[in-house]
């Protein structure tokens, strides 16, 4: 199956060195990029075929993938229409493009609305998925296959697009922001800095995989970690009073409402 990549920039390139680790032939992959300089450089980099021609991307695929900011989207899609193509899947990532805006623009075209995170790039992502009604199974099965190579899948109503972005696709952001500041608090302890952050994250991948591997919640875990009267237990009554959860429901209140203005 080969695969066109219209942008190759932060998640597009994420997505093409995920595959790319997995195994994934590097003569599958074409990549369309904004100027000549961006093409050489991707080409040596990673070995795959790159270009400017978007049209040149879009027929040597079996997937059209649009990788490009939300604002440059509908020149795109006009240089599909341009190239008179049959209908080929269009898997899209811009922020607020919807199926319905997509399959306005394609008509009877197999459209696939994805939202992934950075960490696909080390094939531990997620990546959201919602499909159009034109897209046939056999090819809902093979996009979705291809996206599990870069870690978890998950097919959300589009209806919850947004909220499910706030959580895995900026929430990525979030963590490192989280992370940053553990690591500094410790700094300002007098632990190395360098040592906290090594400490910080291996702490964050250790709670993740308990969450995932023991089936408790992560209040459970947290509770279980925290000793009354212990000093874990002080550190949580310092979080609980700080309202952190009220922060994090404005986080997200903020990032879906972002992403609904785009869609506008």
């Amino acid at each position: 199956m080969k695969l066109g990549f219209i942008g190759a920039g932060e998640m597009g390139g994420a997505i093409i060195r995920g595959l790319l680790k997995s195994g994934w032939p590097k003569e599958e992959i074409l990549a369309s990029v904004h100027s000549a300089d961006s093409a050489r450089k991707l080409a040596s980099e990673l070995g795959i075929d790159a270009t400017t021609d978007n049209r040149r991307a879009a027929e040597h695929a079996d997937v059209i993938f649009l990788a490009v900011k939300p604002g440059v989207v509908p020149q795109v899609l006009e240089e599909i229409k341009g190239a008179q193509l049959s209908a080929k899947p269009v898997v899209c990532m811009a922020l607020g493009w919807t199926l319905e805006k997509l399959q306005a623009a394609l008509p009877n075209w197999p459209v696939i609305r994805i939202m992934p995170n950075t960490p696909v790039a080390l094939q531990s992502g997620v990546t959201l998925f919602a499909f159009s009604r034109e897209t046939p199974a056999e090819t809902r099965r093979a996009v979705t296959a291809l996206f599990e190579r870069l870690g978890k899948t998950e097919e959300v109503p589009e209806e919850l697009f947004d909220a499910a972005t706030a959580v895995s696709g900026s929430g990525p952001a979030f963590v490192y922001y989280f992370i940053d500041a553990l690591a500094s608090a410790a700094a300002d302890k007098g632990l190395p800095q360098e040592d906290a952050v090594k400490l910080a994250v291996q702490t964050v991948i250790g709670a993740a995989k308990m969450v995932e591997d023991t089936g408790l919640s992560p209040a459970q875990l947290a509770q279980k970690v925290a000793t009354p009267g212990g000093c874990t237990a002080a550190g949580l009554d310092v979080l609980m009073a700080s309202e952190l959860g009220a922060v994090l429901e404005q986080t997200v209140g903020a990032t879906v409402a972002k992403a609904k203005e785009f869609a506008r």
